[in-house]
């Protein structure tokens, strides 16, 4: 885990210091009251003989003054102790090295609790709580230590984990290039980066910058199946083709583990790549013998099980997938998709719409939720939604036709001409393209 170092809870100066001694001195001064009432008592039990009377070893008072004494000096220096704060900041930090991040945040709340301004243990609350998958609170934490620090890296790079995780697309994309311009050398920034182009579906965008994080982290199992997709679907497509080959990361993983999750996912990618959906759908079921925990896995098995229309079986990994990953707009729109291709247009337009709320630059979920908007002869609905569609990949023909639809049942023929003259331009240089 990530953290700000103790060290810097330096920076906290003598304020925090000043506090916690005025704490301890109130304890001092109750033990003196008490230890005031005792003599008073004394006092008033030997009467005049108080001032004369001879105090000895074995003299009651002297013993009680002698404990009086050492009950002060135990109990101010424990209590300092137990309120230091750089004693509950290498705690939080050895309780997050053995992974027990619900131990961290409490001992990050103590120490915000004694002082709310000290920036690095907000910082690390923010990061135990991501950790535990908090990603509402982490965003939270983290957000009040830009505030303090606009320029704060962790703070930045864990926002915009946080808000991939919530299926905030937008908040981490600006996150994540803010934490770029303050430091482009961590492998985890442009992980990050490559999963959000990835998301949208831009493998070429998505393939440098996973390149990048394989060369800081050569040993990120995630980052070599991301790039290993996003080469195998630019390798088996029309479009520009990737600096390495589609199944460069297949070989390597082949070479160091070849019966591991990792190497059965994308033997499976790259099957998918090249349309062989069967084979394809047998490594990933493969890949989920050999790790039942592998990321997205059930996402993946659905989307092929939908595409051979086997839609319940298909429903079921897909909500397996939204009930681990409840923010996972892809998931949302594999299951809308799913009802649209079972003809079920009215139950996928809840879904689909949901998925557009969290995430409006979804191709996928702008042109599915305008498809079933048509089919239900809703056409108004769903122009604005194909229209974001045709401008998010203006080289998928299907949105045009979809637009053409809508605007002709609108009554629209102007418009409805232009959307069939685009669709018949990309769909003829598609056409050009395979052969």
């Amino acid at each position: 885990m990530r953290e700000v170092q103790a060290g810097q809870i330096c920076a906290i100066g003598p304020r925090l210091l000043k506090k916690c001694s005025g704490q301890r001195f109130d304890l001092q001064l109750r033990l003196v009251d008490v230890f005031t009432l005792l003599v008073g008592s004394v006092r008033s039990h030997l009467g005049a003989q108080w001032p004369r009377r001879k105090v000895t070893a074995q003299s009651p008072l002297l013993i009680c003054l002698c404990a009086l004494v050492t009950l002060l000096a135990v109990s101010s220096r424990a209590y300092g102790q137990a309120i230091s704060p750089e004693g509950l900041f290498r705690r939080a930090r050895a309780a997050s090295r053995e992974n027990n991040y619900d131990q961290a945040e409490k001992l990050y709340r103590q120490i915000l609790a004694i002082d709310s301004e000290i920036l690095p243990a907000r910082v690390n609350l923010g990061l135990a709580c991501y950790w535990q998958h908090k990603s509402r609170e982490a965003v939270s934490e983290l957000q009040k230590a830009l505030r303090v620090s606009p320029q704060e890296f962790s703070a930045l790079l864990f926002s915009g984990l946080a808000y991939i995780d919530l299926g905030q697309y937008d908040r981490a994309q600006k996150a994540l290039e803010q934490a770029r311009q303050v430091s482009d050398s961590d492998p985890l920034l442009f992980w990050a980066l490559g999963s959000l182009a990835m998301i949208h579906n831009d493998a070429n965008t998505a393939v440098p910058l996973l390149e990048r994080c394989t060369r800081l982290d050569p040993n990120n199992v995630r980052c070599v199946w991301l790039l290993g997709t996003a080469c195998a679907i630019l390798a088996y497509s029309g479009e520009q083709k990737p600096k390495v080959p589609g199944d460069y990361a297949l070989r390597v993983e082949q070479q160091r583990q070849p019966a591991s999750a990792l190497f059965h996912v994308l033997k499976g990618d790259v099957l998918a790549a090249r349309k062989l959906t069967s084979e394809a759908l047998a490594e990933y079921q493969r890949g989920l013998q050999s790790d039942p925990h592998w990321p997205d896995i059930h996402l993946l098995i659905g989307s092929l099980l939908g595409i051979m229309g086997q839609w319940e079986e298909a429903l079921a990994e897909l909500k397996i997938q939204l009930q681990n990953y409840p923010d996972d707009t892809r998931a949302m729109v594999e299951i809308g998709s799913v009802y649209c291709r079972a003809g079920d247009y009215q139950t996928a337009i809840p879904i689909l719409e949901r998925a557009v709320a969290r995430d409006r630059d979804s191709y996928e979920a702008n042109q599915r939720l305008g498809q079933a908007y048509v089919a239900l002869g809703k056409d108004a609905l769903a122009v604005p939604h194909l229209e974001r569609a045709t401008r998010l990949n203006p080289d998928k023909s299907n949105p045009f036709y979809l637009l053409y639809r809508a605007h002709r049942a609108l009554k629209q023929p102007e418009k409805a001409a232009r959307a069939l003259e685009q669709f018949e331009r990309v769909r003829t240089r598609d056409l050009k393209n395979r052969r």
